[in-house]
């Protein structure tokens, strides 16, 4: 089993305390995570704290914000011995790592919480009193020196200050002295800090990447969303007509040049604005062509420029005339076309191993064939490797769901019964990869899933009642 598999395999588990909407809850990541509801329960609040969170920790560089005393000053040491030395190493027992493991996650939830929970939404700090986020994993020991020395391999060796690895039973600084002479200004020992933070925690130290519900605005107003400079040139202007002392100054181009933007809407920008310089690149799971499954289901594909995105459709049949064929910028295309536009991106420049990609309300602007199509593309991303976390409203989604996780068990004749009913080899779902929830009465209620599927109460409830509805009416006029 390999690194990325073993941290698949890893339960992360989150807690939710008084969040927005949100009183209390739990959620447990799975390979596929799916949170359905009704308006205004907390689910997207949920979603844009799991993205923040893992992606702080990850872009973390230094761990010096966050990094309990009890194993961060000897790093520091070690790393300044290092320095001179050129390599020094020190023993850690299996109870010294989960104590260190315990202390940094309750420092790190904590921290999180009082200082960047309410910059996640780009609030203030009274909105989000008594709120609180925390991150539980649990491991064995062994196994989490196993990762932590696997994780060690997997590090490349050039893109830190410090190359820091556990062996399995010590920790590592090795300082060559070429790069110790080149480095002897710029060092700082909140490097290693760093570093040990993560090898801590492997679980964590994966990609994480968000697609919200405004990426149709983004995709048609990306280049006015320039908000920064826009905040700015309303501080000069406010400046010219009034005069203000040096500290009111500070203080008025730094409130106004924070966006009232969510990071996640903040970071889809980012993403989208980013498209044209990423576009050579290919992410790790190119080879999987997973961007094709868009194109097949829009019969058209998507073309970047530093000028602007294209929609160009794909010819389905060979008598498909030249004339019916089409090439239109993007802010003329479908909505279905705009909204699934970041997605296809992603997927093609983007995409790994063990990526956390977060999709809220994935079915909008689908018709209801095109959102059994996409049930059946995110089944396919998880078997490719990439997490997938959901919020929805789509009943269609959710039985399509149910139909791969049966189509996952052996039963009579099932190649016969697959093909007649339209599915391939690879449409399927193990549901034992699958977590699933309903927002509801301020917290998470998780589903029940077994062998016909997820037990959505929820939306079986509203349409029994539509139904009862529609066979009362269709009675009364028969009389």
């Amino acid at each position: 089993m390999n690194l990325q598999d073993q941290h698949s395999t890893t339960p992360i588990r989150f807690r939710f305390e008084h969040l927005g909407p949100v009183k209390s809850a739990d959620l447990e990541l799975g390979h596929l995570t799916i949170i359905a509801g009704r308006n205004n329960t907390g689910k997207t609040y949920i979603v844009y704290t799991i993205y923040a969170l893992l992606k702080d920790f990850l872009r973390s560089r230094w761990g010096q914000m966050v990094s309990p005393s009890t194993y961060s000053t000897w790093i520091e040491k070690l790393a300044i011995d290092a320095r001179t030395k050129g390599t020094e190493k020190r023993r850690l027992t299996s109870k010294q790592i989960m104590s260190h493991r315990s202390e940094l996650l309750s420092e790190y939830s904590s921290f999180f919480s009082e200082n960047l929970l309410a910059d996640v939404f780009s609030s203030r700090r009274d909105d989000f009193n008594g709120s609180r986020v925390s991150i539980e994993l649990s491991e064995s020991a062994s196994i989490i020196k196993e990762n932590m020395k696997a994780m060690s391999q997997d590090f490349p060796q050039g893109d830190r200050m410090y190359p820091i690895r556990f062996d399995g039973s010590n920790l590592h600084i090795s300082l060559s002295s070429p790069f110790r002479r080149r480095r002897q200004i710029r060092f700082h020992p909140g490097y290693a800090v760093g570093q040990y933070r993560r090898l801590l925690l492997p679980e964590l130290s994966f990609n994480v990447s968000i697609i919200s519900a405004e990426r149709f605005g983004i995709s048609l107003f990306y280049k006015e969303l320039d908000f920064t400079k826009n905040q700015l040139v309303e501080v000069l202007q406010e400046l010219r007509d009034r005069e203000y002392s040096s500290d009111e100054i500070l203080y008025l181009i730094s409130d106004r040049a924070s966006s009232r933007y969510a990071l996640p809407i903040k970071d889809n920008i980012h993403f989208t604005r980013s498209i044209a310089q990423i576009k050579s690149e290919e992410g790790d799971l190119y080879s999987e062509k997973l961007f094709e499954r868009i194109e097949q289901l829009l019969d058209g594909s998507y073309a970047a420029s530093d000028d602007e995105f294209r929609f160009q459709s794909i010819p389905t049949h060979k008598s498909d005339s030249q004339d019916s064929a089409f090439d239109i910028p993007l802010h003329l295309a479908s909505s279905s076309a705009r909204g699934l536009s970041d997605l296809y991106f992603f997927l093609k420049h983007q995409a790994s191993q063990n990526h956390l990609l977060i999709i809220d309300e994935p079915e909008s602007h689908l018709d209801t064939s095109n959102q059994i199509k996409l049930a059946r593309m995110l089944a396919h991303f998880v078997r490719a490797g990439v997490r997938v976390l959901i919020t929805t409203h789509s009943d269609y989604l959710l039985k399509e769901f149910n139909n791969l996780i049966m189509l996952s068990r052996d039963f009579k004749d099932k190649e016969n019964v697959r093909e007649t009913l339209g599915y391939s080899k690879d449409d399927f779902l193990d549901p034992e990869s699958i977590r699933a929830y309903i927002a509801e009465n301020g917290g998470l209620t998780p589903c029940e899933i077994d062998t016909i599927g997820i037990d959505f109460p929820l939306f079986d409830q509203v349409i029994d009642t539509i139904n009862r509805a529609t066979n009362e009416l269709i009675s009364r006029m028969d009389r």
